[in-house]
């Protein structure tokens, strides 16, 4: 009886010892993480098993997610943490901590109770409250931390001496190969850099103001809010504009804003009579009469020269010597027959006389 009772309690004790060392294999695979939105496809793998991750899908301890091309994943752990991994993206989730293999991760911390890290191959970003865009490039070796929100403590993972504070507005990066692994002092970002790194990230709400931290150390330089400025994607609100103000920018710029008069050249059209007086000089005011055939036509009247006209306004036809004074003037020619026939060839010439072309 002795016998079956201690075979018992060995029994009991060897459960026991199996039931927790399940526990302890159950309690090292809890889930750390829940799937909240999905873009694209996303993987999950875990102890060699890949399985697709669809929207409310718990991600275990030590489990590594990837995303692909053009995707996008946000999950939210059960310490106020939300994370977006862009595309191309691969991610392992360890104990309050989680290591960024590839890829852009945007971490919003939303507690200042406990301090959070996100880890690459070269560096460490720690945490409490804030917001921030993690990378890393495996093929060039290059780990950056651009703050939005808070600030983090940015250092290199072998040798965490080399710490810098980076403020929101600014960055900093680590290159193995480059000042000893040191992470670069922090720089403000330019607007354009930031706004491509922002591109990658689709639909992410950043913390609202109201949650901010309400002051940073006193030796960090205020930088600009980076929460004011929307993502690239997003689609700017139309600006409304004072009916009052607006009618007065009317007033004010219609003279400058009024198209300009285009002058047409007059040109006469003969469609319509004017009305206006026509007068024409050089020929007669009537027109030539015309006679009938069987009419005969009437001579033609002698035509006197001008001066002679003039000195005898009235010639008596019948008069003899006036008659043969006439005759006599009409023969009478200011050059020989010879030098006028000179002259009428000389004005039949069309010639020109200028030298040059």
């Amino acid at each position: 009886m002795k016998k079956l009772f201690k075979n018992t309690k060995h029994f009991k004790f060897f459960t026991l010892i199996a039931l927790f060392g399940l526990m302890s294999e159950a309690w090292g695979a809890s889930a750390v993480a829940t799937v909240s939105a999905l873009t694209g496809r996303a993987f999950v793998s875990l102890d060699g098993r890949t399985q697709s991750l669809k929207v409310g899908d718990q991600v275990p301890s030590f489990a590594e997610v990837f995303t692909e091309v053009g995707a996008q994943v946000t999950l939210s752990d059960y310490f106020d943490h939300k994370y977006h991994l862009a595309g191309s993206g691969h991610i392992q989730f360890l104990n309050k901590s989680l290591q960024l293999k590839e890829g852009y991760l945007w971490v919003q911390s939303f507690q200042d109770r406990h301090t959070f890290s996100v880890q690459t191959a070269n560096a460490i970003a720690l945490f409490k409250r804030g917001e921030g865009i993690v990378s890393f490039d495996s093929v060039s070796g290059r780990s950056q931390l651009l703050v939005k929100k808070g600030q983090f403590d940015y250092a290199n993972s072998l040798n965490p001496f080399f710490t810098q504070t980076v403020s929101e507005g600014l960055f900093s990066f680590v290159i193995t190969d480059q000042d000893e692994g040191a992470p670069r002092a922090p720089t403000p970002i330019g607007y354009q850099s930031f706004k491509q790194i922002v591109a990658l990230f689709k639909d992410v709400q950043s913390e609202s103001d109201n949650n901010a931290p309400a002051r940073n150390v006193a030796s960090v330089v205020e930088a600009p809010n980076w929460q004011e400025m929307q993502p690239a994607h997003a689609v700017a609100p139309k600006p409304t504009v004072d009916p009052a103000m607006e009618v007065q920018l009317k007033e004010l710029y219609a003279p400058k804003l009024a198209p300009k008069k285009v002058v047409k050249k007059w040109q006469p059209t003969y469609e319509k009579k004017s009305g206006a007086k026509v007068r024409i000089f050089g020929s007669p005011s009537k027109g030539p009469t015309r006679t009938v055939a069987s009419e005969t036509p009437k001579k033609p009247s002698s035509r006197t020269p001008a001066s002679v006209g003039s000195m005898a306004p009235e010639i008596k036809q019948n008069d003899v010597f006036e008659s043969k004074l006439m005759q006599e003037y009409k023969n009478q020619m200011r050059h020989s027959q010879e030098t006028n026939k000179l002259i009428n060839e000389l004005k039949s010439f069309d010639q020109d006389y200028v030298q040059g072309y």
